[in-house]
């Protein structure tokens, strides 16, 4: 087995499942089950490392380095880490699924230049940022060839095909290598996020939340989280996966949703709460978004 320079220290509770070798500088690791106790999860990277990570149940919280990262159900996540650590609490009951693929940067060199056809970026133009992080959200492609791990992984390590494995693990790492490449991306390449880019992005979601019925413009919400509009614009949907503006209205949706439901404000009330001034325009939005007249989520006694 080829050395990535990785190494653990963690609780014995953590349930890392699978290390395979897929091929030479390439591993992948699968972890599943319920944390049974509160623990706390450590890798470090003694050289640098291409990392493409996956969860499956529900969002995890670490720190690389010195840097807060999220990995999000419905997304991939690409990292271009250095000599590092990173740590990972967890509560006991948690469930985790995950998937972590490991690819030595000569390596994802070589496949940067396959799926390009010509030399193009290197791992090291990856590494110039505080925090060279990047998501992605899932496409049909990745669903598929997770669910199709997720069998593999169901297996012993002896009934494994391995030739099967390695073509689903190199496909994800061509899907997810062609979006940072492909000059077809370049308008919507992904930015680098830092910790205080996350730090603003946290903060235009809770004033979002907070002001669904007098939304500020995005001139404004640009000059209360201290971020220029235009990258405000991008590392919001980078990050969310949707517009300021759809993720506003869903939000509002949502909410009026749930007054309505509770059976304590008719239509109009519902409307005013969330910001809508023209009843119609609410109704029509609400029946898009839900399937339904507004009026008929109201529970009748």
């Amino acid at each position: 087995m080829s050395d990535l320079s990785l190494k653990f220290k963690s609780s014995s509770g953590f349930p890392l499942r699978k290390q395979i070798e897929v091929r030479p500088g390439v591993q992948l690791f699968f972890s599943s089950g319920i944390i049974d106790r509160k623990l706390q999860w450590v890798t470090a990277t003694t050289s640098p490392i291409f990392e493409l990570a996956y969860s499956q149940k529900n969002s995890l919280y670490s720190e690389l380095g010195n840097v807060p990262v999220e990995i999000k159900p419905g997304y991939s996540n690409l990292g271009f880490l250095g000599e590092t650590r990173s740590r990972s609490e967890y509560q006991c009951g948690e469930e985790i699924r995950t998937y972590s693929i490991w690819v030595e940067p000569h390596i994802f060199d070589d496949f940067c230049e396959a799926v390009c056809g010509e030399k193009g970026q290197k791992f090291s133009a990856f590494q110039n940022f505080a925090c060279p992080y990047y998501s992605f959200r899932h496409d049909t492609r990745e669903e598929i060839l997770l669910s199709k791990l997720d069998n593999e992984m169901e297996m012993s390590t002896g009934q494994l095909n391995r030739l099967l494995l390695e073509s689903q693990v190199l496909e994800l790492l061509s899907i997810n290598i062609e979006r940072l490449l492909c000059p077809d991306w370049k308008e919507d390449r992904p930015l680098p996020l830092s910790a205080a880019d996350m730090e603003c992005l946290h903060n235009a979601h809770e004033i979002l939340i907070r002001r669904l019925d007098c939304p500020p413009s995005l001139q404004e919400l640009s000059y209360l989280i201290r971020m220029n509009d235009y990258k405000m614009k991008r590392l919001f949907k980078q990050y969310y996966g949707k517009t300021i503006y759809q993720y506003l209205r869903e939000e509002r949706m949502k909410k009026a949703y749930v007054l309505l439901q509770d059976g304590h404000y008719n239509v109009s009330q519902a409307a005013f709460t969330v910001g809508y001034t023209n009843i119609s325009h609410f109704s029509e939005a609400f029946k898009k978004y839900f399937g339904v007249s507004p009026h008929k989520v109201i529970p009748h006694i």
